[in-house]
């Protein structure tokens, strides 16, 4: 059976209000300052490894054009490089530098231990089931046809991927 509209639309109201907490929290941190996107970029770059600028755009789920803005700053602030695909000289190869994998370290490390202080009064069992309940609408979301269609396997897999 279906959820009703009224729980359906505050649950989308409340996603959008942890987006705008989470844009909040992560936009300045003691590891620098580096927007949400660009963390975004380091965090699935350390997931994918060096890939194609096409294929970091779809992981995502981002335009090519929002991607190149992020990708020109990361590269200019020396946290990703980028090359030239040996297998294809028109497309460009990217991944993260060491710099870009100890900011991302730090950054994980910061908004663990934020979050950690955030939650000081959840049990253990209360934010394992936040986790799950979490997890389990987004791989409902990425099922979605229009996630689907990109040719992906849209389901997250168990291994968490930190931010």
């Amino acid at each position: 059976m279906p959820i009703s509209s009224d729980t359906a639309r505050n649950l989308l109201g409340e996603m959008f209000h942890i987006g705008r907490a989470l844009r909040s929290a992560l936009f300045f941190t003691d590891a620098g300052q580096l927007p949400p996107g660009g963390l975004a970029v380091l965090t699935t770059l350390d997931a994918s490894g060096s890939c194609r600028q096409v294929d970091l755009a779809a992981d995502m789920r981002i335009t090519q054009s929002a991607l190149s803005r992020h990708i020109t700053e990361l590269v200019a602030a020396g946290y990703i490089s980028r090359r030239a695909d040996p297998s294809d000289g028109r497309a460009a190869l990217v991944q993260l530098t060491s710099d870009g994998r100890d900011l991302l370290d730090r950054a994980r490390d910061i908004h663990t231990r934020h979050l950690q202080e955030t939650l000081d009064d959840w049990s253990e069992d209360d934010a394992e089931q936040a986790y799950l309940a979490v997890r389990r609408l987004r791989n409902s979301l990425n099922a979605r046809p229009r996630c689907a269609a990109t040719g992906e396997d849209a389901q997250v897999s168990k291994e968490r991927t930190d931010v």
